[in-house]
């Protein structure tokens, strides 16, 4: 297991990227900057939070795309069922963060953060099995496209877009856990291109 910690860089890549991600949380709880809208005419509020998941994606695939591949040849070591606790775990560490950031300061936008991180690591590791190059762009062009395209012309977001729901949404809630338990099970039982 050691290896796979070095192969993985987790404590080189992984750690520092879940840090920032704390520090995001943590320090730009309710910022928001005007942003312009390409359907309203106008501009729509960009809250800074929304963009807190990508420092956890980006060093989340990183993780999962370095590897030995001699060492993760052999049958007997349980490569796959590591990596899908680092995703569990990873998972596990934003909704954590969003959870106390959102108790501490009583911000919806906090509590969502999680949410928001489960969502958007599923989307990125779907895509990572048909377009693996491209998967890491997934997080960041989902949320240009909900700040572009994903509010009506009275400033509410689309039900598409899951991010800036309120954290009591059902649907953005139920959502983000489908979408991270497909991206979950795809990475499982995909196989990587050697």
């Amino acid at each position: 297991m050691i290896w796979w910690f070095k192969a993985r860089r987790v404590w080189t890549v992984l750690v520092p990227c879940l840090t920032v991600f704390a520090a995001v949380v943590a320090g730009f709880n309710g910022v928001a900057v005007e942003f312009p809208s390409l359907l309203v005419g106008g501009s729509n509020d960009f809250l800074v939070m929304l963009l807190a998941p990508v420092p956890v994606t980006s060093g989340l695939l990183l993780s999962l795309t370095s590897r030995l591949e001699e060492g993760e040849a052999a049958a007997w070591r349980p490569v796959l069922r590591y990596d899908t606790v680092l995703v569990l775990a990873t998972g596990a560490f934003a909704t954590v963060v969003g959870c106390a950031a959102g108790q501490a300061s009583g911000s919806d936008d906090a509590w969502s953060t999680g949410r928001n991180t489960l969502f958007l690591t599923g989307l990125m590791l779907l895509v990572h099995t048909v377009a693996p190059q491209g998967a890491v762009a997934v997080p960041v062009g989902w949320i240009f496209m909900v700040v572009l395209i994903g509010f009506d012309r009275f400033h509410h977001p689309y039900p598409w877009t899951i991010l800036p729901q309120p954290s009591t949404d059902p649907w953005a809630f139920t959502a983000a856990l489908v979408t991270f338990a497909a991206g979950l099970a795809a990475h499982a039982c995909h196989r990587p291109r050697t």
